[in-house]
């Protein structure tokens, strides 16, 4: 059965589509991890909980599984994806390599305004999460607001495009490092480090300092992936 959560959320949204509204619901209980890797989405149970058709549900799942949130397979339905170990790390080095080239070339084109605006989401993430259950659940929104607001100002938009997706698939997962004791002290310190190389406009130390954040991030939720899956 499926956790009533899910459902408490879209009623609130009065306008989009049926299928908006639905999909949206199931990105963020995928997301904040409400539902968890391979469970079951049985479309009759999430028409019947959304007060709406099959039809809108069945389109919300096929976006989701376009976003690769979502598989589905034969005899078995739609269910929520699960990354292996080695998908994370793959995913990852293709962050790395986006994000590293999206930050550089935002360095160089940087407006005073577009500072403004990383400055700003610093602070909130920074004041928004902490190694409490709430904190956990607000720091995948705030941590991609932060990045986000530099790549944004890359005036690239189709490469932003890619990196929201990759780090859509992962997000779940890489956000599991701030479990860690400590590990927030440890972020806080390196988007310290990414915004003062776009306060100084040094676009030799922030393409570094990307890559190695997202790595090192990746890594030690991998750890903490294994561990949990292994029960301690």
């Amino acid at each position: 059965m499926l956790p009533e959560s899910i459902f408490m959320s879209a009623p609130q949204e009065t306008r989009g589509l049926a299928s908006e509204r639905v999909g949206n619901a199931l990105r963020e209980a995928i997301l904040d991890g409400v539902l968890a890797d391979g469970q079951s989405l049985p479309q009759s149970e999430l028409a019947s909980g959304f007060g709406v058709s099959t039809i809108p549900v069945r389109e919300a799942l096929k976006q989701l599984e376009v976003e690769g949130l979502v598989l589905f397979q034969q005899n078995r339905g739609a269910t929520v994806t699960g990354l292996s170990e080695a998908d994370i790390s793959d995913f990852s080095e293709i962050r790395a390599a986006l994000e590293e080239m999206a930050a550089v070339q935002a360095v160089r084109r940087m407006t005073r305004m577009d500072l403004a605006r990383i400055e700003d989401a610093y602070e909130a993430f920074v004041a928004g999460t902490s190694e409490q259950p709430e904190g956990m659940a607000r720091s995948g929104a705030l941590n991609w607001a932060f990045h986000g607001a530099i790549y944004q100002a890359a005036g690239r938009p189709r490469l932003l495009e890619m990196i929201e997706g990759v780090h859509r698939r992962v997000d779940r997962y890489i956000r599991a490092h701030l479990e860690i004791a400590g590990r927030k002290a440890v972020t806080d310190a390196e988007h310290l480090a990414l915004l003062e190389a776009c306060r100084h406009r040094d676009e030799t130390a922030i393409g570094p300092l990307t890559r190695q954040h997202i790595l090192d991030a990746a890594n030690v939720s991998i750890d903490v992936l294994r561990r949990n899956r292994a029960g301690g």
